[in-house]
């Protein structure tokens, strides 16, 4: 006899139903029994994306010039493309013709200025010129200038053993829409004090010797001085002028100055975005003193700060602990009290 068999029925499970609403539950309680943590896929990403962006390559530059300026900027660190094919750069043929001054030449034109107002304090703006009869177009009138920075330099190497200039050209837009002329002049800045007699002469011998070797008519002509306390901001403002198309350089320094607005440190260091952010908003607070203003530009994520007189003491705390995390020996010592005293005349 076959017993027959006995199915034993189990109880239904009654659990919560899911809940319909597509919005993502802020309770923290999972809808799923192999879950214990929000189901919400958004801020899961996020908190990998925000943990991945601090740990992103940045690349921090740091400049000190001798006379305090500090300059910082960060970009992101750039990934090399090795498959990228490069070609070699067009030859440059023909004569330079200057449409307005460049980005990096404006830059060395201003940094030059503030170079003599924190060292010199004052300089002097000399403006030469041409009149009617001693017109010059641009490249004559190079080599008169050429002739008379000879002349001044000779001066300023027996009264001050240097020689420290820069200059800008520019073309005269009143004259040229009054006369219809085009005439070439030149803004001279210089920290070094010139007697006006020395100035004029030299002017005078540089444009008029060459006119009457060729019989040429010949104008006394007379430059104009003026004293720039501010050398920084007033030399700026001559570096604005475009669509002059000047032919050669459109401005130029003396070598002398040339080697002084060079940085005296510059470094370049790999750090994670959450490392500059700290410097960002913290630790390069303390470079400038509170008394000197602080210039700074954000773009794309990435700043630039500009201290015009930087701590000597806070930049040595910055690379010495905050960018190498240990104390190290500088590369190049920042002392700017061991700066030699120029003169000023």
């Amino acid at each position: 006899m076959f017993t027959p068999l006995r199915v034993i029925l189990m109880p239904k499970l009654i659990t919560a139903s899911k809940p319909t609403s597509a919005a993502p539950s802020h309770l923290g309680l999972s809808n799923s029994p192999y879950l214990t943590v929000l189901e919400n896929d958004d801020a899961l990403i996020k908190d990998l994306r925000d943990l991945k962006n601090t740990e992103k390559p940045i690349r921090l530059f740091l400049k000190t010039y001798s006379w305090g300026e500090t300059l910082i900027r960060t970009f992101p660190k750039p990934t090399p493309d090795r498959t990228e094919s490069r070609s070699k750069p067009p030859v440059n043929e023909g004569q330079r013709i200057q449409d307005g001054l460049s980005k990096r030449g404006k830059s060395r034109l201003t940094r030059a200025g503030r170079f003599y107002q924190n060292i010199y304090k004052r300089c002097n703006m000399v403006t030469v010129g041409y009149g009617d009869t001693s017109l010059s177009d641009d490249v004559v009138s190079k080599g008169d200038l050429d002739r008379y920075l000879k002349s001044l330099r000779r001066y300023c190497q027996k009264e001050y053993s240097e020689f420290h200039y820069v200059w800008v050209a520019e073309i005269q837009e009143k004259r040229l829409l009054r006369d219809g002329i085009r005439v070439i002049h030149y803004h001279i800045l210089t920290p070094h004090f010139i007697p006006k007699s020395i100035i004029n002469k030299a002017w005078n011998n540089a444009v008029n010797k060459p006119r009457e070797q060729k019989g040429l008519p010949t104008q006394t002509l007379y430059p104009q001085i003026i004293s720039a306390y501010n050398a920084g901001a007033y030399i700026a403002k001559y570096c604005q002028k475009e669509g002059h198309l000047i032919k050669g350089n459109g401005y130029n320094m003396s070598q002398e100055t040339s080697n002084s607005i060079k940085p005296n440190y510059q470094q370049c260091f790999d750090i994670t975005a959450e490392h500059s952010y700290n410097i960002q908003m913290f630790e390069s607070q303390y470079l400038t003193k509170n008394e000197e203003t602080l210039g700074q530009v954000f773009e794309d994520g990435n700043w630039f700060k500009w201290f015009p007189k930087a701590d000597e003491y806070a930049i040595h705390e910055l690379l010495k602990y905050s960018l190498t995390g240990h104390e190290v020996q500088l590369p190049i010592p920042i002392n700017l009290n061991s700066i030699t005293c120029l003169r000023t005349h």
